[in-house]
């Protein structure tokens, strides 16, 4: 059987491209708007990853014949352990701001190999070190005009702690500050140096994972202290890392920010064993996505299978106490979020491999990452992410001064399809 993509050339690229653009962009909403259920992020992403898995298949109809390369199990321990990690962002920093954190990430890695690992050439070196520094200078801006926590310093409204939330309380004689847990909602106050009165929330890192998006991967319990020896907000930002006992303390934002920068780096290089098929097997983009996905799902259930060790070795090998302890899939409030999000990303993932294929690992995956816009627009508009016309205006200026810089990159490199 002749493939439906023998013919395929650039134009086939670009058209993959644009639709990755909008799927990607938007495979976060669902994730986004069940926010109130008490999911891990692991379970969201073994959605996404049987979603990938069945539909997979479906590039049998195109002509496309079964074939299978290890390279796909390579791609999925990238991929899963990445995307989880996206995941986590999207619940904790918000869609606009996690997702243009790691586009703008993953187009540095994938140029970084496509140009000292593929030798894909360049058409001037010191224009494409601008055009990264560009890309970074917007990728810095879109950080600080999405924290909320600037809007929230320039009014006086209170912000209301959700029930049982920690918050850190210096009653003790030593001055240390340990966190307590409130049954009914409270109010945090601070004065910072202007005069402003601050509102916010603080949560420690290792309570962090008990919040109100997800369960711990896998639950610990330690009693700790921390040292209420945090530094004054300045000019209505609080800072981005403080220090209790010597522990780093990090917000849930700042979590989720965290988080973005792990997919970016590590997920980001899910189509780099590409290239390795197609040298070793002569896969094109089409026939990889089999591999792809099943070696997704390997790595996904290999880390359910070494989650549920690890509670069965610590439960006196109790069978059923350990697969308690295990993340809850809550099937009835996110089967269908969940396989939206797992659809919408299946045809970004599929489209982005034509893109690689088609126009090479530094253009076609850089391309894919214009969903930094789409995602900003559902932050901004949808899920009023970032707040203020003056900051959202700001903000999109920095998504477009990063989307310069990913053209600009893309523009930079010599023509050099996968396939």
């Amino acid at each position: 059987m002749v493939s439906m993509l023998e013919g395929c050339s650039e134009g086939c690229g670009i058209a993959a491209a644009l639709i990755a653009v909008f799927t990607w962009g938007t495979f976060g909403v669902p994730l986004k708007c069940n926010v109130n259920v008490e999911v891990n992020f692991f379970v969201m992403q073994s959605y996404k990853t049987l979603v990938c898995f069945c539909t997979s298949w479906l590039v049998i109809f195109l002509g496309e014949p079964i074939r299978w390369t290890p390279w796909g199990i390579v791609s999925g321990l990238f991929w899963v352990p990445g995307a989880s990690c996206g995941i986590y962002a999207i619940r904790n920093a918000g869609v606009a701001v996690a997702v243009g954190t790691w586009s703008s990430i993953q187009v540095i890695t994938s140029c970084i190999f496509g140009i000292l690992i593929f030798q894909e050439s360049v058409k001037d070196t010191s224009q494409t070190i601008m055009a990264i520094m560009t890309l970074m200078v917007g990728l810095v801006g879109m950080s600080r005009y999405s924290d909320s926590s600037v809007v929230a310093a320039a009014t006086k409204e209170e912000t209301t702690v959700p029930e049982y939330a920690p918050v850190l309380s210096t009653d003790s004689e030593e001055g240390v500050g340990v966190p307590s847990y409130s049954p009914a909602p409270r109010k945090i106050k601070r004065t910072i140096s202007d005069g402003i009165t601050e509102q916010r929330k603080v949560i420690p890192f290792e309570l962090e994972l008990q919040d109100d998006i997800s369960q711990p991967l896998i639950d610990t319990s330690m009693d700790h202290q921390y040292a209420d020896n945090y530094d004054d907000a300045k000019d209505g930002k609080e800072k981005m890392v403080r220090i209790f006992n010597g522990r780093i303390v990090l917000t849930q934002r700042q979590m989720g920010l965290l988080a973005a920068i792990v997919n970016g780096a590590w997920g980001g290089l899910n189509l780099i064993p590409l290239h390795y098929a197609q040298r070793d097997s002569g896969m094109s983009g089409a026939s990889y996505l089999i591999s792809y996905a099943t070696g997704s799902l390997i790595v996904c259930v290999s880390i359910w299978i070494g989650m549920f060790l690890y509670h069965f070795m610590n439960n006196q090998q109790n069978v059923q106490e350990a697969l308690d302890q295990l993340p809850a899939f809550h099937v009835r409030e996110l089967g269908i979020p969940g396989v939206m999000a797992g659809l919408l990303y299946s045809i970004g993932n599929f489209c982005s491999i034509l893109a690689v294929a088609y126009l090479g690992q530094g253009v076609g995956f850089s391309f894919c990452q214009g969903q930094l816009l789409v995602s900003g627009l559902w932050g901004v508009f949808y899920f009023g992410e970032i707040q203020g016309r003056e900051t959202i205006i700001k903000w999109f200026g920095s998504a477009v001064v990063t989307v310069t810089g990913i053209i600009w990159l893309s523009a930079m490199h010599e023509n050099a399809p996968a396939h």
